[in-house]
């Protein structure tokens, strides 16, 4: 009995961790929507970082 309490503990604690993980992310999303936004506004050049990963995708193939 004290076995299927403490696994519907874990299962609660797991699902609510994912729905902030995904607030978290939308969050983060809209922040950088925003200071897009901001950027434009002010006249300030959005400067595109090149990714590691991106690099190696285009390598992958030679």
């Amino acid at each position: 009995m004290v076995i299927i309490i403490i696994n519907i503990i874990i299962i609660i604690a797991m699902i609510l961790a994912i729905i902030g993980s995904i607030k978290a992310w939308i969050n983060t999303n809209t922040i950088l929507e925003d200071l897009s936004e901001i950027k434009k506004e002010l006249g300030i050049k959005e400067n595109k970082i090149k990714h590691f990963i991106h690099e190696d995708d285009k390598n992958e193939g030679k």
